[in-house]
């Protein structure tokens, strides 16, 4: 099964199946740096004028302005190969691969939705180097074997909704984004929490991973920073206490927040990293460092 979008030219074997570049690799590679839409780290669709109506043509001399493709498709540059592993089976590890390198890898003949990041580590801060390939994939595919078709539909949604997430351009959509990953790796995990707001703080105790301090409880110990701020996008429609747009909260979520569930997906595929010791505001790029 051959995907994109990666530049990275490794080429690793694990148990049951192997990753390479395609035989084209180089040409695409040399293709996509001359033809291809992109900025500080994201490639987008081939380029499109919009219609105007015959109304407007008549009244307006520009021409209609230009857009990018929300759907697209561009040549794959890897290939994942296995003689005994379903195309599901596949896919998910595509898209587990995806994770991490801090990109979204799609199978060929799937649609990309809108921007998409194509520096490895944009998308979790991270480097996948030396063994790490090797070892990051085999827990990955161990979770797949141990796991239920609940279980694995659920881990895809999540890391799906990551990546994808990621490409939005405001910072209310991104926020959103990276709760539905927290409640659905909430459901996955098992664990019961007696509220809303103590999700993230039972899902931290479980898998030992720091609590950002706008996810810890307020005096009532039913409410927090994270779970104001959600409950009023939702239901109030606003973002910071005020109508969208008009106010930003203090903390960076589109970072931290992105960060913690990084750790939290990385610990529930059993990936054992320094990094989950990291805190979320840590704005630095790390090496994997998986161990074994």
């Amino acid at each position: 099964m051959k995907f994109s979008f990666l530049t990275d030219p490794k080429a690793f074997e694990c148990n049951g199946f192997k990753i390479n570049p395609v035989s084209e690799f180089d040409g695409i590679l040399t293709q996509f740096y001359q033809s291809m839409n992109v900025s500080n780290g994201w490639f987008y669709g081939p380029e499109e004028k919009l219609k105007k109506t015959s109304l407007e043509n008549k009244k307006f001399e520009k021409r209609g302005p230009i857009n990018c493709c929300s759907f697209f498709q561009i040549n794959p540059t890897h290939k994942i190969i296995s003689e005994t592993y379903s195309d599901d089976h596949l896919r998910f590890l595509i898209l587990c691969y995806g994770f991490l390198q801090g990109l979204y890898l799609t199978p060929e003949g799937y649609s990309y939705l809108g921007r998409t990041a194509y520096e490895p580590g944009k998308l979790n801060g991270l480097f996948l180097m030396g063994s790490d390939y090797v070892n990051g994939m085999e827990c990955v595919n161990r979770f797949y074997i141990s796991s239920n078709d609940e279980q694995r539909n659920q881990m895809f949604s999540s890391i799906h909704w990551f990546l994808l997430g990621q490409g939005y351009y405001f910072d209310w959509d991104k926020f959103d984004a990276q709760y539905k990953v927290l409640d659905g790796l909430y459901k996955l995990s098992g664990i019961r929490a007696p509220n809303h707001a103590s999700r993230p703080i039972e899902l931290a105790i479980k898998y030992n991973i720091t609590l950002p301090h706008w996810a810890e409880l307020d005096s009532t110990g039913k409410k927090s920073k994270l779970s104001k701020l959600r409950n009023e996008l939702v239901h109030e429609a606003k973002f910071g206490g005020h109508p969208i747009g008009y106010s930003f909260p203090d903390e960076d979520y589109s970072l931290e927040f992105t960060s913690f569930n990084t750790k939290l997906i990385s610990a529930m595929l059993d990936i054992d990293t320094p990094y989950l010791a990291a805190e979320s505001n840590d704005n630095q790029f790390w090496s994997w460092d998986i161990k074994t």
